[in-house]
């Protein structure tokens, strides 16, 4: 029998049963002190009753050392809910996907939790590597997450050998409800200055703009312009937004996310981005893809990971055995796994970006430096006849640290440091192809060089 899955993501918290997801909705929840049941759904009410309505219990459980009392019962009385709804059928055992920012004591926190609930859990699994394991095919991929409160990103590896966990990167700094604080900060200010109504002083009338954020969104990438539109005291009022402000408004996410990715990237490596269907529809994060030249862009449908661990093939656990948390998966082919890859959509992402021209030159302290067969060396001592003498001090940057050099059309960078080399934030794993407008940063805080593309290289070096 296969595993009935839980996919505990605080923005899309999801059950799944052979492949199909049985429901994924926020978690958000009542804490009882207002006559509803402690863990009854309570999207509705996160603007209008904020202090009895709890979106931070599940990520507290998984991510915090020690959870309160409060976040503990509120995650057990919401599943509880959720499986009175769905509950596992007679023999069924559970798994658990668990999300990038869940830690050994997190885990065990949700195993206690389950455990309350009677919950036959077998064990865990990453729920990134499972992702990219139902797509199939090779090279490394980027799993996005953006929870309720935060963002965060897993690099995982599927070449050769099993598909497994690199490294994965949290951030407080983002969030589903961050970016729709903005939006109603940026619709409530247009209000305020056009009709001198304060949205957001009233709860009631909070709520209505908080639950419209969505269609809101996809009108405005549909069309251009959406109309935020709230009802206070039988008078309508209305306010038109462009697609270009709800843009602008979600750019400290976007910048976010683009920093998670090109920390994780090895630098200019085409790899594949997966990313939530939602996430990939909301406006500006496409046009904040196009900085990743090469990469394969692939929306997954909410409860994804859920659903792929629902069809895995794996062994029952004996009584007397631990519970296992899974970061790799055999690099066979599952055909149950194959079959969800159909249920995503894929594009490329930085087309814009490929059309850069190749590097002629670099440039450095006011000098430009051309690029030859004949490597062009830089660092503190580079003892070769072609070079950038770096001065003598400067934390992070080796001797002989990189090297700038063409091979035929390519203009490319090698590492030779025990530092690193970075190109637009991201870290040079030994080789990688550089483009003009590329930056390329050497040591801590960092020496600064510039690819450019000079008016007068040969056509046969353009890009």
């Amino acid at each position: 029998m296969k595993p009935f899955a839980i996919e505990p993501d605080d923005r899309a918290f999801a059950l799944a049963r052979d492949g199909v997801v049985l429901e994924s909705s926020p978690s958000a929840v009542s804490d009882g002190s207002t006559g509803a049941l402690p863990g009854a759904d309570g999207w509705h009410t996160v603007r209008r009753l904020p202090t009895t309505t709890s979106t931070q219990h599940a990520g507290s459980v998984l991510r915090d050392a020690q959870p309160s009392a409060r976040a503990l019962s509120l995650l057990a009385a919401e599943l509880a809910r959720r499986l009175a709804a769905h509950p596992p059928q007679a023999g069924e055992r559970v798994w658990i996907a668990a999300p990038a920012g869940a830690g050994r004591y997190g885990l065990g926190a949700l195993l206690g939790v389950a455990r309350q609930l009677a919950l036959p859990v077998d064990g865990f699994v990453d729920a990134a590597v499972v992702s990219v394991a139902a797509l199939g095919g090779t090279g490394p991929a980027i799993v996005i997450e953006l929870g309720l409160h935060h963002a965060a990103a897993t690099l995982v590896e599927r070449d050769a050998g099993p598909t497994c966990r690199r490294r994965s990167l949290s951030s407080d700094h983002g969030g589903l409800l961050g970016l729709y604080q903005a939006w109603l900060d940026l619709i409530n200010t247009a209000m305020v200055r056009q009709t001198r109504f304060d949205a957001l002083r009233d709860a009631s009338t909070e709520q209505q703009l908080f639950e419209a954020l969505p269609e809101l969104s996809r009108e405005a990438m549909a069309g251009g312009v959406a109309v935020a539109a709230l009802t206070a005291g039988g008078e309508r009022i209305e306010m038109p937004l462009t697609r270009d402000q709800l843009i602008q408004a979600a750019q400290p996410l976007w910048r976010e996310i683009a920093r998670l990715l090109h920390e994780l990237r090895p630098a200019g490596s085409a790899l594949t981005l997966l990313v939530p269907r939602l996430v990939s529809a909301l406006p500006g994060f496409r046009e904040m893809m196009t900085q990743f030249t090469g990469c394969e862009l692939v929306s997954l449908p909410a409860g994804f990971a859920a659903a792929a661990t629902s069809v895995l093939d794996l062994p029952p656990r004996v009584a007397a055995d631990p519970v296992r948390l899974l970061r790799r998966l055999p690099s066979e082919s599952q055909p149950t796994l194959a079959a969800l890859a159909a249920l995503t959509e894929r594009e490329s992402a930085g087309e814009e970006r490929a059309a850069a021209p190749t590097a002629s030159h670099v440039l450095f302290d006011g000098r430009t430096f051309a690029l030859a067969p004949e490597p062009l060396v830089v660092g503190r001592a580079p003892a070769a006849a072609r070079a950038i003498v770096l001065p003598e001090g400067l934390a992070g940057v080796s001797r002989r640290h990189c090297s700038f050099l063409r091979e035929g059309l390519d203009a490319l960078l090698l590492d030779h440091s025990r530092f690193g080399t970075f190109v637009n934030g991201e870290r040079v794993a030994e080789r990688a192809r550089v483009r003009a407008g590329d930056q390329v940063r050497i040591g801590d805080p960092g020496v600064a060089l510039t690819l450019i593309a000079v008016a007068d290289t040969p056509p046969g070096l353009r890009g």
